[in-house]
């Protein structure tokens, strides 16, 4: 059987230094609509879209989304140069196990890799590419594809099919890899099986009481990580 495993980035494959996000995002918004953007004008960034995360501050600061969304081309740009003087080997950590789990999938000829993650385009492959991670990743659904993560999974799998340039892919065959109660809703949206891994900001029992349908402490043993993927996609 085909497989579609989509990937999350932040807290699944890797941890951006903290704080950072959240200060570049504020110093961009202050500086284009000139209003002053305060820590609580700020939501707490996992597992949400880009788009989300603009949607919020926006109403925070008393900014009209529709005004934001017209500067979209320029909001992004701006913080993507601003992400990369930021996405440094220091600043961004691969998480246990995630490397070999990557190329050993990779290598299997029946599995596609993808991306399901909150950052736009762009910036999810920057933070890939300080580990050279973006090269096993070429389709996915984005932060800057809707401000409804729940909207994803259907992108990535249309994605997926245009890739391969079939109709391959669909709900039954397709495993989401995330670390928040968001990767979670996103999944059971569509009825897709979901893989948790307490190695973001949740822990291992707040993601077992939310149903995913498995949950790890870590991605460190390969191997009993990949035959818990096919588990989930074979039932």
């Amino acid at each position: 059987m085909k497989k579609l495993i989509l990937f999350d980035i932040d807290g699944t494959i890797l941890n951006f230094k903290h704080g950072i996000a959240k200060s570049l995002f504020a110093d961009l918004l202050s500086e284009l609509f000139g209003k002053e953007v305060p820590d609580s004008a700020i939501p707490d960034f996992w597992g949400m879209t880009d788009l989300q995360i603009l949607r919020i501050i926006s109403q925070n600061i008393g900014v009209s989304y529709d005004d934001t969304l017209k500067i979209l081309p320029t909001i992004w740009s701006r913080i993507y140069i601003s992400f990369e003087e930021h996405t440094t080997i220091e600043n961004v950590k691969i998480l246990p196990g995630v490397v070999e789990l990557i190329n050993d999938l990779h290598i299997n000829p029946d599995i596609q890799l993808g991306l399901i993650t909150g950052n736009f385009f762009e910036n999810a492959y920057l933070k890939l590419r300080a580990h050279n991670l973006d090269k096993f990743f070429p389709i996915g659904a984005f932060g800057s594809d809707s401000d409804d993560r729940n909207m994803l999974p259907p992108i990535a799998i249309k994605r997926a099919n245009e890739l391969v340039g079939s109709e391959i892919f669909n709900t039954n065959n397709t495993l989401i890899i995330g670390d928040t109660p968001r990767d979670i809703d996103c999944a059971k949206a569509h009825n897709i099986a979901v893989l948790c891994v307490a190695t973001g900001a949740a822990t291992f029992d707040e993601l077992s009481l939310l149903h995913a349908d498995f949950v790890l402490n870590d991605l460190s043993d390969t191997q009993n990580t990949i035959e818990i993927i096919n588990r989930l996609i074979e039932n």
